[in-house]
């Protein structure tokens, strides 16, 4: 059976984060906890903060990746919601990261890309500009938020925290993306999320 290179280095990453600080963190240190040769970590990796926002991509929002017409927000939010509560404490510690490539920045150039692109396939045809604009509020208010909860340490649970942004989003997108593809919009809460 393969060893799969990448998620070996994404947990090794992430089972250094238990015993230290993120920013103490050093190549070397991933490498000397994998065993993998420095050459395998830069096959898959460009440096830590390459690493660590595709933590994020992969372990964190992984429905969120790239756009597809059928995705069931209300499921994939609290999927993401449930993974930050999992890995809460890499994530605080990714997200006070400062400089170049920080997580924080790359959250919130993703959100918008991944929104903009997923709201333009839904709609079809040219998107008005007050969608552009909504879906670029949203997806800043979204990320907004996450961090606030990732940061603060509150106590709101995973459920609690998807079922809002859900709604919030229902009620200042849904009305512009209803009646394409999806007649109540994609931002209806599905199955245990209320509020």
């Amino acid at each position: 059976m393969a060893v799969d290179m990448e998620a070996l280095i994404m947990d090794g990453l992430l089972n250094l984060c238990g015993r230290r600080p993120l920013k103490a963190i050093t190549v070397k240190d991933i490498l000397a906890e994998t065993g993998v040769s420095r050459q395998t970590f830069y096959n898959y990796f460009q440096d830590k903060n390459d690493l660590i926002q595709r933590v994020y991509l992969k372990r964190i929002i992984p429905d969120f990746q790239s756009p597809d017409k059928n995705l069931d927000f209300s499921r994939a939010n609290l999927a993401v919601a449930r993974n930050v509560q999992a890995h809460r404490d890499f994530l605080r510690q990714a997200c006070m990261l400062e400089g170049q490539n920080c997580l924080r920045e790359f959250m919130f150039s993703h959100c918008k890309e991944f929104d903009l692109t997923w709201h333009q396939m839904l709609y079809g045809g040219s998107m008005p500009e007050e969608l552009r604009f909504a879906t670029e509020y949203h997806a800043v208010a979204s990320i907004s938020m996450l961090l606030t909860w990732i940061l603060s340490g509150a106590s709101s649970g995973a459920e609690e925290v998807a079922a809002m942004i859900t709604r919030l989003r229902d009620i200042g997108l849904g009305k512009l993306l209803a009646g394409r593809e999806l007649p109540e919009g994609p931002y209806k809460p599905h199955g245990e999320q209320t509020i």
